[in-house]
């Protein structure tokens, strides 16, 4: 991140300091007329100011039309995999790759490629494979094409899923929000996904779900979710100002209950654990497995738990991921019964304190549907939404999936689900969450 302040900032601190001298070249002039001396060089001097001040002004004005603009094109502000198209090159060759599943032992040279495509995200890693294989049992097919060096050129992760509730499907990837193919050459796209089709019909999936930030052409797809960026300041007290006096308000009202913010890994799962799954219930989603977490929170990627108390039990929390200078909060949960005392808010100013002081640059809110309440949420914290694009291979004819909580079929059971004692609920909850991507 730059060192520098932005522009609005530098300018407004402009402002504020020739207003100072304007008042005090105004006072001066008072006492030169009340004492009978010259007063043209004052004159001057004030309309040199005024001339400055005005000029500074139109800056600023100009500035706020940038940022409304930039409010409906808010890409500008977007990490690298927000603002990147998965394929950057325009050249279509009819060169023959090789494509193949990799497997765990390909790490090393699969994550390099990942991590320098301008366009990747941390759900790319291979590190995800092992994740998803030994948290729900699902086959995950990562496809790699590689050139005549054996060098890789794109990548496509694959997760099959197969359950006789919701049948048997692959995405790219399920549980998170991004994943597709990543390559720069279109015609190494185009294989990979006829690879991965191919694949699909031999294993009897009925579709594929590709998870992108970017708009696919000729491929049915859902648009109906937004993930919410932030792009961070240099500093908490810049960010405090920045995030206006109605969040203010609810914050310093939530830091007068004395809740206790901690961050962590292993030790906080327990207490992390506990609130998700009980959120869960009450919103009537069959909560993941505790594994899971435990192998995110094993493995090398960046990874933090963050835990909100209050009178010593866990209240709030959240799980934190970051990659390229961008932090995500993938799931975050308060508990009902911690409203009223303005714990979310509280929770939230912590993380992006947390993503502040170590100097990351984007705080990714996470998905939401549009102007939902949690779209609103995110909102007022200065966030700014990108559409995601879901596309699906599909048979010929074949409607798009419905497995959402809008889908009249599954009202009533998330209602009888927000009823179970917390140990059913908890103890039945992987085995169906494992089968919804």
């Amino acid at each position: 991140m730059s060192d520098k302040l932005p522009a609005d900032l530098t300018l407004k601190a402009q402002l504020k300091q020739l207003s100072i001298t304007k008042g005090k070249l105004s006072r001066q002039i008072g006492q030169l007329k009340k004492a009978g001396e010259p007063i043209d060089k004052a004159l001057i001097d004030m309309k040199t100011l005024s001339t400055e001040i005005k000029s500074i002004e139109q800056g600023l004005k100009a500035l706020n039309k940038q940022s409304n603009k930039a409010d409906r094109e808010p890409k500008e502000l977007f990490p690298s995999h927000i603002t990147s198209p998965a394929t950057t090159s325009t050249e279509h060759t009819k060169v023959q790759y090789l494509t193949k599943e990799v497997t765990n032992s390909d790490l090393t040279a699969w994550n390099e490629y990942v991590k320098k495509h301008k366009a990747s995200c941390a759900y790319h890693l291979l590190d995800f494979k092992p994740i998803v294989e030994q948290s729900f049992g699902h086959k995950a097919l990562y496809l790699a094409a590689y050139d005549h060096q054996q060098h890789i050129v794109g990548i496509l992760p694959l997760v099959h899923t197969k359950s006789r509730i919701f049948g048997s499907y692959m995405t790219s990837i399920p549980y998170f929000n991004y994943g597709g193919p990543l390559t720069d050459n279109p015609s190494v796209e185009s294989q990979l996904i006829q690879h991965a089709d191919r694949l699909s019909k031999t294993l009897g999936a009925s579709h594929i779900e590709i998870r992108e930030t970017n708009p696919r052409q000729n491929t049915p797809s859902k648009t109906d979710k937004m993930s919410m960026f932030l792009a961070l300041p240099d500093s908490s007290d810049t960010l405090w100002s920045d995030i206006g006096t109605k969040a203010r308000a609810q914050i310093k009202k939530g830091l007068k209950n004395n809740l206790v913010f901690k961050t962590g890994k292993h030790e906080l799962l327990k207490d992390f654990y506990r609130v998700f799954s009980i959120n869960m219930r009450d919103l009537g989603t069959p909560v993941y497995s505790i594994s899971f977490f435990e192998h995110i929170l094993s493995s090398k990627l960046d990874t933090t738990l963050a835990v909100q108390y209050h009178e010593g039990a866990p209240v709030s929390c959240a799980f934190l991921i970051g990659y390229k200078g961008c932090l995500e909060i993938p799931w975050a949960s308060t508990l009902r019964s911690a409203n009223k005392l303005d714990s979310n808010m509280v929770l939230y100013w912590n993380i992006l304190k947390f993503a502040c002081n170590n100097k990351y640059l984007h705080f990714d809110f996470g998905r939401s549907s549009k102007d939902a309440p949690t779209f609103k949420f995110k909102k007022q914290w200065g966030a700014r939404p990108s559409q995601l694009h879901w596309h699906y291979l599909l048979p010929e004819g074949e409607a798009l999936p419905n497995l959402n909580p809008n889908n009249p079929k599954l009202k009533l059971i998330i209602w009888c689900w927000t009823k179970l004692p917390l140990f059913i609920a908890n103890a039945l909850g992987p085995f169906l969450a494992r089968s919804l991507p």
